[in-house]
């Protein structure tokens, strides 16, 4: 499912402005050098005032991707800047591990669209290799039973076609949509306005589960009101095989090289000093060991989820609505497992392979070659580790043709919402060097790979050598979770107008975004991204970017615009 683009071309109006375009549009301008903003007219009201005497001194809460590029933007224009981190390493969720001589993303591992991405270009530039993955996938049935490929396409075809008409729904009518109607609301009204026959309903109904795969949370909570930002930057999805390593080196390279990193620094504290209107405004932070710094101005970059625990505190306490955004916006549960063998079992197929298929399932001697993926729809038979039958999706990363030299026997598994919590409660306390680890997640994981062509659970080759799952929701760091998503409301909501009125989720963001700059305090991360790129890596890095703009130009520093490397915001391009 991740390989699969949603362009807006599909749904979008010609001739029409949408809400998408137009948010590229007003982030564009915070690249503008100065005095194109003072030509333009455009206010810059709010922001601090020209600073005379000591050099500017900015605080960066953080030290992942819009961490790292803020400070590389402000570095850039003279601007000390000292970086607080909690954990003790640079890159925040983006993050690898070695798997038997394999460098793996504990964090993000697709590029999301091609067309001006930032990271597709810095991606380029340190030669981190790519592969473009076919986006077809080897369907089971809850019997655990293979779905022909003829059917499977047609009945995905329809999928992504209800998808781009719930795009185009979104789009055309978000302020009627209930906030309590989701995705899985909307699809159910359309397989029963298709006249589908019972059997494809269903099915077609458990193969939209895999969108979950994209949200980090089951298809019910997925908001059809604000389904249109989930809309993705154009060009293909793709998969970083060599791992984010080099990409995340080449961010940080400015900070490492001038400013000043604090490692193991866990901010419980923000203060503003002084008055807002006064030439002595400082904002003080405080760190768990009490520790104490003063700056001119403080970027937040923590995670969302962190954010919503009330972590840091703020005194006095983020403007209302702040507050209200934090609380109206959602936080998603993705993780991910490797499981690798000793060689790649399922790459061998057909009446040649030397494989006895006499321990395997009835259909695994009929099956096409597993390429790709594979998409395990409400399993019933594995009722003792998964008995609420959650969908599963895995990832081959084994073929030498997509993979080049990184190609490895290893399955990657994607996991969410309650079914991601279940796996990290299990792992919670087992180390995962302990054969108990090993055991919790093999035992789980084996009825979906014992699916796939040629297992033989007699032969050493179908038997894992390691196992490695990521454990974010356990990560105070990351907020206890992956990353922002826009899940429907169970509940009223306050719009914080006094009249008990829905918000609107695109002004939370708006807010997130615009910070409380009066007091010098900035939030940046993949939450206050433009619209198009929230949740994602490019969207934590563009929103670095933005802010550091924001603040050179609020102190009249900004005469000229650096850019970024690959950044088509800063050439005011759109996607």
């Amino acid at each position: 499912m991740e390989a699969k683009a949603h362009s807006k071309e599909s749904y979008s109006k010609p001739g029409q402005v949408s809400w998408m375009e137009q948010d590229l549009a007003d982030c564009s301008r915070d690249f503008r050098p100065l005095s194109q903003e003072r030509d333009a007219g455009t206010s810059l009201d709010g922001l601090p005032r020209a600073k005379d005497g000591p050099a500017l001194h900015v605080g960066v809460i953080g030290a992942g991707f819009a961490g790292l590029r803020c400070a590389e933007i402000l570095l850039d224009h003279g601007v000390r800047v000292t970086v607080l981190e909690a954990r003790d390493r640079l890159g925040g969720r983006v993050h690898q591990v070695d798997l038997l001589g394999h460098t793996v993303d504990m964090g993000p591992n697709w590029i999301h669209g091609t067309l001006n991405n930032p990271i597709l270009n810095l991606a380029k530039q340190t030669e981190t290799a790519l592969a473009a993955v076919e986006d077809s996938a080897c369907i089971f049935d809850q019997d655990g039973e293979f779905i022909s490929n003829e059917k499977a396409t047609e009945l995905l075809d329809l999928v992504w076609e209800i998808i781009r008409e719930a795009f185009k729904y979104s789009n055309e009518d978000c302020a009627n949509i209930s906030p309590e109607r989701s995705l899985k609301d909307f699809f159910l009204d359309q397989v029963r306005e298709k006249g589908l026959a019972e059997e494809n309903q269903t099915l077609v109904l458990q193969m939209a589960e895999m969108w979950g795969a994209f949200i980090g949370d089951p298809l019910e909570r997925q908001s059809l009101k604000y389904f249109w930002l989930e809309e993705c930057l154009d060009g293909d999805n793709l998969y970083v095989a060599s791992s984010h390593a080099k990409i995340l080196d080449k961010v940080a390279d400015a900070a490492v090289k001038r400013a000043e990193i604090l490692f193991s620094t866990k901010v419980v504290n923000i203060e503003n000093m002084g008055s807002p209107e006064g030439d002595k405004r400082k904002v003080r932070v405080t760190s768990s060991e009490n520790q104490n710094w003063e700056f001119d101005d403080v970027v937040v970059t923590i995670p969302l989820g962190a954010l919503k625990c009330g972590i840091p505190n703020f005194n006095p306490p983020l403007s209302p609505a702040m507050t209200r955004a934090i609380q109206n916006t959602s936080y998603s549960r993705l993780e991910k497992v490797y499981i690798t063998f000793p060689t790649a079992f399922w790459e061998s197929s057909g009446p040649d392979s030397d494989s006895d298929t006499s321990n395997t399932s009835p259909s695994n001697s009929t099956k096409s070659p597993f390429q790709s993926f594979a998409n395990f729809l409400n399993p019933t038979y594995s009722p003792t580790t998964n008995s609420s039958a959650w969908s599963l999706e895995v990832n081959s990363l084994s073929n030498p043709s997509t993979f080049d030299s990184h190609a490895q026997p290893t399955l990657l598994f994607g996991i969410y919402g309650p079914c991601a919590t279940h796996i990290t409660t299990l792992i919670k306390e087992l180390s995962p060097s302990s054969p108990e680890y090993f055991s919790v997640i093999d035992d789980f994981f084996r009825p979906y790979y014992a699916l796939l062509p040629n297992y033989d659970p007699t032969k050493p080759e179908c038997r894992p050598r390691a196992v490695l799952a990521t454990n974010w929701q356990n990560d105070e760091f990351a907020g206890f979770g992956s990353y922002m998503n826009f899940k429907n409301s169970l509940e009223p909501k306050d719009g914080g107008d006094g009249e008990g009125t829905e918000p609107r989720l695109d002004d939370d963001i708006r807010a997130l975004r615009k910070g409380m700059p009066e007091r010098g305090i900035w939030l940046a991360g993949d939450h206050t991204a433009p619209f198009v790129a929230l949740g994602t890596l490019t969207g934590a890095y563009w929103s670095g970017e933005l802010v550091g703009m924001r603040i050179l130009k609020g102190y009249g520093m900004a005469l000229e615009s650096k850019g970024g490397e690959g950044s088509a915001l800063s050439n005011g391009e759109k996607e």
